[in-house]
């Protein structure tokens, strides 16, 4: 018979092996999981089976390694839709992707990465798409940087040292940056001639929650006429972290 304890241990180490994929670059085998949590490999083959069968965790049937799943993405929806943030953050977005005329979107940190939550695609012909559920990681994009620039110091150094010694510096240029600005861009950096403008989101506790991003193709949306709507995004995103207070 199961004990409570018993049960409340194996939960707990469902959850650890959990936040090891969403703090990790990239899918994990086994031994990678194991060797981070101290656990054995058949203690962490019979969690991922189990958080498998409920589409907690998806392994790739060629590679064998293992990631989050598709249901932390009903999760979320489910999240976005109780709390009271989305409709805080609607008007914002839709106000800016129509002065702007190119796509809107929040994102939200989890682990090491950025998690697109809400997008409003540009009306127009050729525009830049993302995709809600898409994950990225934070050290890359301006709306990474927008949220990492605020992140406690543990999260950043983290990071940083999971990264050459030459993209170490040049992050860390572009983090103080963001951080004396209040706001981050990109320029082709995620995808080929494509541009982003993005700044963060605070909650009651002055904690980055996310950030919002307007991005567009390079032609149209570039450094002078980021520039020039940098004002408006600012605004928005201290009205919404005024909101949220």
């Amino acid at each position: 018979m199961t004990t409570r304890t018993e049960y409340s241990t194996t939960v707990l180490r469902a959850i650890h092996v959990l936040n090891v994929l969403a703090e990790s670059r990239g899918p994990q085998s086994i031994s990678e999981i194991s060797n981070q949590l101290d656990y054995s490999q058949t203690v962490v083959h019979r969690l991922l089976q189990t958080l498998k069968s409920e589409g907690l965790i998806f392994q790739d049937p060629k590679s064998k390694l293992y990631s989050l799943g598709s249901a932390f993405l009903n999760y979320a929806n489910k999240l976005l839709t109780d709390m009271p943030i989305a409709p805080v953050i609607d008007p914002w977005l839709t106000e800016l992707r129509d002065k702007t005329k190119e796509t809107v979107g929040f994102y939200v940190p989890t682990g090491q990465y950025r998690v697109c939550t809400i997008e409003y695609e540009s009306q127009e012909e050729i525009r830049r798409s993302v995709g809600v559920g898409k994950r990225l990681p934070l050290y890359a994009g301006a709306s990474g940087r927008a949220i990492l620039a605020f992140q406690p110091k543990e999260m950043q150094d983290k990071i940083i040292e999971s990264l050459s010694y030459e993209e170490r510096s040049v992050l860390l240029e572009k983090l103080e940056q963001t951080a004396r600005e209040g706001f981050a861009t990109n320029d082709g950096e995620i995808s080929p001639n494509v541009s982003a403008l993005s700044a963060p989101v605070f909650d009651q506790k002055d904690r980055v929650i996310g950030a919002l991003s307007i991005s567009g193709p390079s032609f149209r949306w570039n450094k002078e006429t980021m520039k020039e709507y940098v004002p408006d995004l600012l605004e928005a995103t201290r009205q919404v972290s005024e909101t949220l207070k």
